[in-house]
């Protein structure tokens, strides 16, 4: 069994719950367990039916875990002072581009759930043939912006139907039954920095002449991700092999039910570990694929670092 001792900075937020969680049902062990935060009124954090006090971040000792995983958006130079002490951290966040070793003194990011999710899905079927093009609209939580995502929808929610008002702190117009068609400063092209982050990770699943676009919207509810993803291949594909591929993929559940029951909606993923696919459509000259998936937006980053971490353990007993 391995073990693993381990810092988590933002032990409240829904990322860091879900890496809790799946920890918990893993074999994993954690001998040592530190929750930081950046609070100046530390809480307690829940794992495996221990509560855990948190640990501020000011005057914790960087020797006592090997690995730090991040959760918090902003805590830059947190990171930074972690990895010159020697740990590894993983930053959950997506506030910087993917990259990073799995070394002590570096600092990895991990993609970003929904551009993990698009990558679930369409990595399978690129083995099919070679994409020429991929059109992918997402509707994202808010709990992306973690729990202060949460708390503006519910705080406007409340504030309408008492028929008050409740400021977007958060979003730049009201998100409470509303739509809003981008979230994040737009570069001089109009591409937000989750729009960048998923067109950098297709970019290297696809050839480097295939066309991308990719736009995220944010929607009115708490947790899970909606994406549909458009397809052309350069030469006819057969349905079936796409059936096969997505059946196969790891992460992949194609959900395969006749009428409405099979038009598969975020909450069915919500606390399971794959990216649900439905409503499998093809174009008429057999080159072109249209789909809808969804996925839990907390629970595949934390499958990805369970796996790192169980990775890690498995070297340092060695």
């Amino acid at each position: 069994m391995s073990a693993l001792n381990l810092a988590l900075l933002g032990g409240d937020t829904a990322l860091a719950q879900a890496l809790l969680d799946v920890i918990a049902d893993s074999p994993l062990r954690l001998p040592a367990f530190y929750p930081l935060t950046l609070s100046e009124e530390p809480g307690l954090i829940e794992f495996r039916g221990d509560d855990y006090p948190e640990l501020e971040v000011d005057g914790y000792d960087w020797t006592l875990a090997p690995v730090l995983v991040n959760c918090v958006p902003g805590a830059g130079e947190v990171l930074k002072s972690a990895a010159e002490a020697g740990v590894l951290v993983i930053d959950l966040t997506g506030a910087v581009p993917p990259g990073g070793k799995l070394a002590r003194g570096q600092v990895l990011s991990l993609p970003d759930p929904f551009a993990q999710q698009l990558a679930s899905v369409i990595a399978p079927l690129a083995e099919l043939g070679t994409v020429v093009s991929v059109a992918a609209t997402g509707m994202l939580a808010v709990s992306t912006e973690g729990q202060a995502g949460v708390d503006e929808l519910s705080g406007q929610t409340r504030a309408l139907f008492a028929q008050s008002e409740h400021p977007s702190a958060l979003y730049a117009k009201r998100i409470a039954y509303n739509l809003l068609g981008g979230h994040g400063t737009p570069d001089d092209a109009g591409i937000t920095p989750e729009e960048h982050a998923a067109r950098a990770l297709l970019k290297k699943q696809l050839p480097g002449d295939c066309a991308i676009d990719v736009t995220c919207l944010r929607t009115p509810h708490f947790f899970g991700h909606g994406a549909s993803v458009s397809l052309r291949f350069a030469a006819p594909i057969e349905a079936d092999a796409v059936v096969a591929a997505l059946k196969a993929a790891e992460r992949v559940f194609l959900l395969q039910v006749a009428g409405e029951a099979g038009m598969a909606a975020s909450q069915d993923a919500v606390g399971g570990d794959k990216v649900w696919v439905s409503r499998l459509r093809f174009a008429e000259d057999g080159r072109g694929a249209t789909l809808w998936s969804v996925a839990d937006n907390t629970r595949l980053p934390a499958l990805a670092v369970l796996q790192l971490l169980t990775l890690i353990a498995a070297k340092q007993g060695h």
